[in-house]
């Protein structure tokens, strides 16, 4: 049985400040076919219910978390780890701090949307307490359906 990768202790995750959106924005156009751009980044940081987490490894941002909290829900509106870090548990560790801040803001569950042919991240997903609860149909701009989940906090 292969063994999974550890999170390298170097990894830390922080907020996210106007200097990091080229970076983000760098991951978000190698990772996703209709990237946000410089202004869905800026405008996330001056949301009252945003909040914007980075991964970082010695300076270089590998990853980002966008939340959006409005209790009694949170809502992850984009989440991405640069592909080279991928495999590292990254990703986990952004999921965890979006349920971690939902939790202290008041939040009683955390719904996020993912492409019915993203298996990957729907795996993730599921192993951090995520299941389906619906379908929207079309939802992207080439048709695909994006699955509805939600996790209960």
């Amino acid at each position: 049985m292969p063994r999974k990768k550890a999170v390298s202790s170097s990894i830390t995750l922080r907020e996210a400040g106007f200097l990091d959106v080229p970076s983000m924005v760098r991951i978000e156009k190698r990772c996703f076919k209709r990237p946000w751009g410089y202004e869905a980044f800026f405008s996330e940081m001056f949301k009252g219910f945003s909040r914007v987490f980075v991964a970082e490894e010695a300076g270089r941002i590998c990853g980002y978390v966008v939340l959006w909290v409005m209790p009694p829900e949170a809502y992850i509106a984009n989440i991405a780890v640069d592909e080279g870090f991928r495999g590292r548990g990254i990703g986990s560790m952004l999921l965890e701090k979006a349920v971690d801040v939902a939790k202290e803001e008041g939040a009683t569950y955390l719904v996020l949307e993912v492409r019915a042919s993203n298996h990957a991240a729907q795996a993730l997903y599921r192993k951090h307490g995520f299941e389906v609860v619906g379908v929207r149909r079309g939802m992207y701009h080439d048709g695909e359906d994006g699955l509805i989940m939600e996790r209960l906090l």
